[in-house]
């Protein structure tokens, strides 16, 4: 737009197009979504932010407004978080009957550490509330997975020996003798199920 100020005669001045602000709910997409795939550990928050992640996002799409790029990003972190979370609940829904008993047993276990651990490892000896972990529907599920109970143990006493086990909550690898079976079990604390990864 050219504009001739008056008191400057001859003089044109082209001022540059104004750009619009990015959408507020496009950058609002963008944290929700981020916030959702990082968040994916802290107690399920990704339950409330995806969602909401998706929904911004959409509007800013629908609306065409500036911050489509934020907005495509936003939605597509909160749906990869979804997914996830989808997948972790396909992976263990066969042992959700039994989450309260793990649960128990993981705290006691916790507690009983100092003696179990040495026990396990001197002998091979498990208290007698581990030893239903070693049958069905247990072992079962295990075997799907390729790991068996001893694997689970093998890999919690190594977290034992380094002191780890002390805080609740550990990631570790397992092998299973000569198997390939290289999965990752993780113990979550607030729900003490065991999760392949």
């Amino acid at each position: 737009m050219e504009q001739n100020f008056n008191g400057y005669e001859g003089v044109n001045v082209t001022l540059p197009p104004q750009k619009q602000r990015k959408s507020g709910l496009a950058i609002a997409s963008l944290i929700l979504g981020i916030v959702s795939l990082v968040g994916l550990c802290c107690c399920g928050i990704n339950i409330i932010t995806a969602p909401l992640a998706i929904i911004f996002g959409i509007v800013v799409l629908a609306k065409r407004q500036e911050g489509t790029g934020l907005a495509i990003f936003g939605i597509v972190t909160a749906v990869l978080s979804l997914l996830v979370i989808v997948g972790v609940f396909f992976s263990i829904r066969e042992l959700l009957p039994y989450s309260e008993q793990i649960a128990t047993d993981y705290m006691q276990l916790i507690e009983d550490q100092d003696e179990v651990f040495p026990a396990y490892e001197a002998d091979g000896t498990l208290p007698d509330y581990l030893k239903k972990y070693t049958e069905p529907p247990y072992s079962d599920y295990f075997a799907k997975h390729d790991i068996t109970f001893n694997d689970i143990m093998d890999a919690l006493l190594e977290q034992y020996k380094t002191g780890a086990l002390k805080n609740g909550y550990v990631s570790v690898g397992t092998s299973s003798g000569g198997s390939d079976a290289g999965g990752q079990v993780q113990v979550d604390p607030d729900s003490a199920i065991l999760l392949p990864a």
